[in-house]
């Protein structure tokens, strides 16, 4: 972690969300968040490739190592509880469009950092509660302007705006997860660690939106 890479973490969030707003409020189409997405993940790659920044590359590991439950967690609620349809794909993997699959890469990565950035100064309950509040809020918007943008919506289910109740509970119960998670690597070093740690909070998304799913919707 340095000044640099403050930067260009800072940065890339600023632009998702003034990416995915325009999306949202002024494009009204879904193929930017495919663009957004995978140009994220491009970005960090050759940051890390030309910063030899092994911290991040750690990071980007355990949010890419999400992915395989995440697999699970799409296919379960667009074709077995039916509360969510992707109207929207370069590919798919199972249910789980493309970008979704480079979205947890980067989203994860940016929370994970702002996490360990906040660890030094924070006690672990104050970061947790900070991150986890910005995390959800801002995620829950991105949430909204992908219906606008007809990208996927939430079917048979209580809604917060075009937000179903479950998914905003979830985010929340996913990113403070991320916190507590991360608090336990970040004195690791062994990439098998971290490979292990985004397994389990993958795993950890499709248990608390299930039970989200049947407790609120």
């Amino acid at each position: 972690m340095n000044r640099r890479t403050d930067i260009l973490v800072g940065v890339t969030m600023g632009l998702v969300v003034v990416g995915v707003t325009l999306t949202g409020l002024v494009l009204r189409q879904p193929w930017p968040f495919s663009l957004i997405a995978w140009l994220m993940v491009a970005i960090y790659l050759v940051y890390i490739v030309a910063t030899r920044n092994t911290f991040l590359l750690r990071l980007l590991i355990f949010a890419l190592a999400c992915n395989l439950p995440q697999l699970l967690t799409d296919w379960y609620h667009a074709r077995v509880v039916r509360t969510l349809a992707y109207d929207y794909a370069l590919f798919r993997v199972l249910e789980t469009p493309d970008y979704i699959i480079a979205g947890w890469g980067f989203a994860f990565l940016q929370l994970g950092y702002l996490v360990l950035r906040l660890r030094p100064r924070l006690v672990l309950g104050v970061t947790t509660g900070l991150v986890t509040g910005l995390g959800t809020l801002v995620h829950s918007w991105y949430e909204e302007m992908a219906y606008l943008a007809d990208a996927w919506r939430y079917l048979d289910t209580r809604m917060v705006g075009h937000v179903s109740l479950w998914v905003i509970v979830s985010f929340a119960l996913i990113i403070a997860t991320i916190c507590l998670l991360l608090a336990w690597l970040e004195k690791r070093e062994g990439w098998g660690w971290w490979v292990l740690g985004g397994l389990l909070n993958g795993v950890g998304i499709f248990v608390y939106s299930g039970l989200a799913v049947a407790a609120l919707r």
